[in-house]
């Protein structure tokens, strides 16, 4: 039987490999039915979201005759002016306005951000007033790996998260306990002033034990370097394009940890990406739309490694006022190619996560998820201006809130090969709170049942999705 359209579109269609079912690449065959879900909703949010705006009447028009920046002591203007939607020429619109706010903040340079503007003769002045963080971290590191608190880690870094006053991020650090590292990063969002170019560059080593925990646990010393480019169009588009190396060595080399033999795998990696996001705050979301989408290829040439991963991960929030927001979130990542080592298995209970089955560990070549979170205010996002006599100014301000969360969570991993219709869903329900802290820190306590009614207590950080 004949592999058929993914999805007709006008002008054309997206077709996958002619010929038998079986012919297709095995990525593609479990998964058509996702993508097909998946690009008919991208199409959908692209071509039917309503581009509102509360601007005035073309008659009684107001436009913005200069936009002034107050309070960036280190961060360019520019830096600044390139998240805003609001120009000087364009007609003054207070709810894009607001919206510009949020983007700016979502830059996490500002502690607090705020809007205003005078008018004379039809013509305004608009203020942008931001309160700096502290941007320069020699600082001790200590964190969680995979959000888990039984796998503490600690060291030191030198962090500089607005190198020359243009948002470019460097960094080094040593970490050590679970999973160490020592690493060195650059990037930057501009090559130039002219341009919409990002660059990064990062180098690193680790010791990073082995997630497949139906294996005895094993050390993998591993050593990468990448290079990427990325273009901005617009404010809410990046494509992107990278090259990096890999080297994954086993001390004690069995079946299913490395390809090789030996123990030791060497490849080069090409990645390309695709991103949309036009979230209204990305460290947590009440509106807007995000898509993101990549394909890997893991080794090139004569390399034992020869794998393909394609990754699709799409969100929406919608504001239903009050403060009152729904998200959705769908993502799928799918393997095709040759041998796969354990390294680069999909795993839910580390990043993902299904909450009713937080910790368990489950193990696959492709995986495919969703989540519907309801996010209601109990205390809006607001500001404390704290002063202390030693206290820095760029830790004075203070941005916190409250919010109550109910949630469902669904999911399956596979191997290739497998048969998809008797594959096992797991999934999960609960509530609980999220609490929104300074310098974009976010804490989440919840209580989740799974599909038997079993429930756990779950402490994570970050927002969901």
């Amino acid at each position: 039987m004949e592999c058929k359209p993914l999805l007709s579109l006008p002008g054309g269609v997206f077709r996958v490999q002619r010929g038998s079912c079986e012919d297709c690449p095995l990525f593609i065959r479990p998964a058509r039915q996702f993508i097909h879900f998946i690009l008919a909703a991208v199409i959908a949010v692209l071509c039917m979201r309503e581009h509102a705006s509360a601007q005035v009447q073309a008659d009684s028009a107001i436009v913005v005759k200069q936009i002034l920046i107050r309070g960036n002591e280190s961060t360019k203007e520019q830096v600044i002016l390139r998240e805003m939607s609001q120009r000087v020429g364009s007609v003054l619109d207070i709810a894009a306005l607001k919206r510009d706010e949020k983007k700016i903040y979502s830059l996490q340079l500002f502690n607090r951000v705020e809007s205003s503007y005078e008018v004379t003769d039809r013509k305004a002045i608009v203020t942008i007033s931001v309160s700096e963080r502290w941007y320069i971290f020699p600082i001790p590191i200590f964190g969680f790996k995979y959000r888990d608190v039984k796998k503490p880690y600690y060291g030191a870094a030198l962090i500089h998260q607005n190198f020359r006053g243009r948002n470019e991020k460097l960094m080094a650090s040593a970490v050590f306990g679970y999973d160490g590292w020592f690493n060195l990063a650059f990037q930057t969002p501009k090559l130039t002033d002219d341009d919409d170019v990002f660059f990064r560059a990062a180098l690193s080593t680790s010791s990073i034990r082995n997630l497949n925990v139906a294996d005895a646990e094993y050390d993998q010393r591993v050593t990468n370097g990448s290079v990427s480019l990325g273009k901005r169009f617009g404010l809410f588009t990046l494509a992107s394009f990278s090259l990096g190396y890999d080297q994954w060595r086993i001390t004690d080399p069995r079946p299913g940890r490395t390809v090789s033999s030996d123990g030791m795998d060497r490849f080069l990696t090409i990645a390309a990406g695709y991103l949309y996001d036009e979230r209204d705050v990305r460290e947590f979301p009440t509106d807007g739309t995000y898509i993101g989408a990549s394909v890997v290829k893991y080794g090139l040439g004569e390399s034992e490694v020869d794998l393909l991963r394609f990754r699709l991960d799409v969100r929406r929030y919608e504001a239903l006022g009050d403060g009152i927001a729904l998200g959705a979130r769908a993502f799928g990542t799918f393997l095709n190619g040759g041998v796969s080592p354990s390294y680069l298995h999909a795993y839910f209970g580390y990043d993902e996560r299904i909450r009713g089955h937080f910790s368990t560990v489950r193990e696959g070549d492709n995986m495919m998820a969703g989540s519907v979170e309801l996010r209601v205010p109990i205390l809006m996002p607001r500001y404390k201006v704290v002063s202390l006599k030693y206290l820095p100014p760029e830790f004075s301000v203070w941005r916190y809130g409250l919010y109550a969360g109910f949630f469902v969570d669904a999911g399956t991993i596979w191997y290739r090969g497998s048969q998809i219709s008797r594959l096992p869903w797991h999934s999960g329900y609960g509530a609980g709170l999220q609490f929104l802290l300074p310098y974009s820190m976010i804490v989440r306590t919840e209580y989740a049942f799974n599909e038997k009614g079993e429930g756990q207590f779950v402490l994570d950080f970050g927002a969901s999705f």
